[in-house]
């Protein structure tokens, strides 16, 4: 009876840890949302110059996905909450949209080819992993009815 009752507030342990865990990550995806905003605003109302439009809007891009990856952290967190299992297909996606970030804020002229390369692989990995989990959730759906 001991061992359950420790298995029970250690997996009560582990909710509040996640909870606070989305708690702080939900108020940063909130600020950073709220910071694209303002900044998108301020590109085009107060301070619109040709000369760093591509700069600001490769910027704006960026935090653009960096919300995109706090909101599919959030769901993959709500997720194992849930059905306490991490599923691999979301973090797969988090791990594409970080890796698209990474493209849009690239810096073309100073980064050595050998980077592109590196970026391409582990993109085509990743790609290639998301696609054969789908396949195989798929082929196992469909053989389970």
């Amino acid at each position: 009876m001991s061992e359950l009752k420790k298995l029970l507030t250690f997996d009560r342990f582990k909710q509040v840890i996640i909870f606070v865990l989305m708690v702080m990550l939900g108020i940063v995806v909130l600020l950073t949302t709220i910071f694209v905003a303002w900044n998108l605003v301020n590109l085009f109302v107060n301070n619109f110059s040709q000369a760093d439009f591509q700069r600001i809007i490769i910027d704006l891009f960026g935090l653009f996905f960096l919300v995109l990856v706090g909101v599919e952290l959030l769901e993959t967190l709500k997720m194992y909450t849930k059905e306490h299992v991490v599923h691999v297909e979301v973090v797969l996606l988090v791990a594409l949209i970080v890796a698209s970030r990474k493209i849009i804020l690239i810096d073309y002229t100073t980064t050595p080819s050998e980077v592109f390369f590196g970026i391409a692989a582990i993109i085509v990995a990743i790609g290639v992993s998301y696609f054969l989990i789908k396949k195989s959730l798929t082929y196992h759906h469909e053989h389970m009815e």
